[in-house]
């Protein structure tokens, strides 16, 4: 299946949701408004992630799905109940010398279990890989160059692959907006159906793929 559709879906009911609203919020309150730069930001990684997958940078674009996936969660998860609190710790950040500072002690892995990811497959083969590229460890060397074992190669993941996870965060992004501004971002669920994100095939690539890396060691 092509995700890149969806992708675009995404972003154009984002689009026709602000449309419906009149492209204007009256005395937009502080939550309004970091949905509002929280959903821009979303959708420029998302354009950079494809930007890259089109010129053959699939694994560097893992980085910035990493940032995406998180990005996205957060906004689910701070506007999902106690979101005055969570707001606040999320936005003490600006308020600190250094940035970056963990602004929440549940970790990322039980802010998706909080919002429906049953079991870890999803933060174990996702989350952990795109991890992986990010801090530019073993696991996301460029090993195929050197070492011919088909479970090295680039595929290990596709433009679909990421592009269906770069939909799927774009879901979340339509549903905060949605639970703030009743009714007018609700398509995000008919965008769900349509996205099969196959974790045991996920899976399987990857204990494979480290399965023959050991036995070169």
């Amino acid at each position: 299946m092509n995700y890149e559709p969806l992708i675009q879906k995404a972003k154009k009911e984002i689009d026709n949701g602000f449309n419906k609203m009149g492209r204007k919020i009256d005395n937009p309150s502080f939550l309004e408004k970091y949905l509002i730069v929280s959903t821009l930001k979303a959708v420029k990684l998302s354009d950079a992630i494809v930007f890259l997958c089109k010129n053959d940078f699939n694994n560097e674009s893992l980085i910035i799905l990493r940032s995406l996936i998180e990005h996205s969660v957060n906004m689910h998860w701070i506007i999902k109940d106690n979101t005055k609190e969570k707001l606040s710790n999320y936005i003490s950040d600006l308020e600190k010398i250094n940035y970056g500072e963990r602004w929440t002690d549940v970790d990322l892995s039980k802010r998706l279990e909080y919002l429906g990811f049953k079991n870890r497959d999803y933060y174990d083969f996702v989350i952990k890989f795109t991890y992986s590229h990010a801090h530019v460890n073993a696991k996301a060397l460029d090993w195929k160059e050197v070492i011919k074992i088909d479970g090295l190669k680039a595929e290990t993941f596709s433009d679909q692959a990421i592009y269906s996870i770069v939909a799927q965060m774009l879901c979340h992004v339509l549903k905060s907006l949605d639970m703030n501004f009743n009714g007018f971002f609700s398509s995000y669920s008919d965008i769900w159906k349509e996205i099969k994100v196959d974790k045991s095939s996920l899976r399987n690539k990857i204990e494979e793929m480290v399965e023959k890396l050991n036995s070169e060691r």
